[in-house]
């Protein structure tokens, strides 16, 4: 039975994690989202901002002389460690 390729990427049916993502594989930094999660934590653009704002991490802005506008850049290291601890870390809920 011959295969057809018909040049198109497969569906992804899941979403990548840092696990499924080898280290030659994952960037070291990707662009802020616009609009909904990033597609390697999924996480906005407020929970970045709001992040940075808490010492979370550093975001990295990049623009020309002269210019208004620029990009944002986040670092895909950073929140990955931000992950790792979060997931280390006691729950902090307590029972009532």
């Amino acid at each position: 039975m011959p295969i057809i390729n018909s040049g198109e990427h497969p569906a992804r049916t899941v979403a990548p994690s840092e696990a499924a993502l080898s280290a030659s594989q994952r960037p070291e930094t990707f662009r802020l989202p616009k609009i909904g999660g990033d597609p390697f934590f999924g996480f906005g653009r407020s929970y970045y901002y709001r992040g940075e704002q808490l010492g979370y991490w550093r975001l990295v802005r990049i623009r020309e002389r002269g210019k208004l506008r620029g990009i944002t850049l986040v670092p895909y290291d950073a929140v990955a460690k931000f992950v790792r601890q979060q997931m280390e870390a006691p729950n902090e809920i307590t029972a009532k």
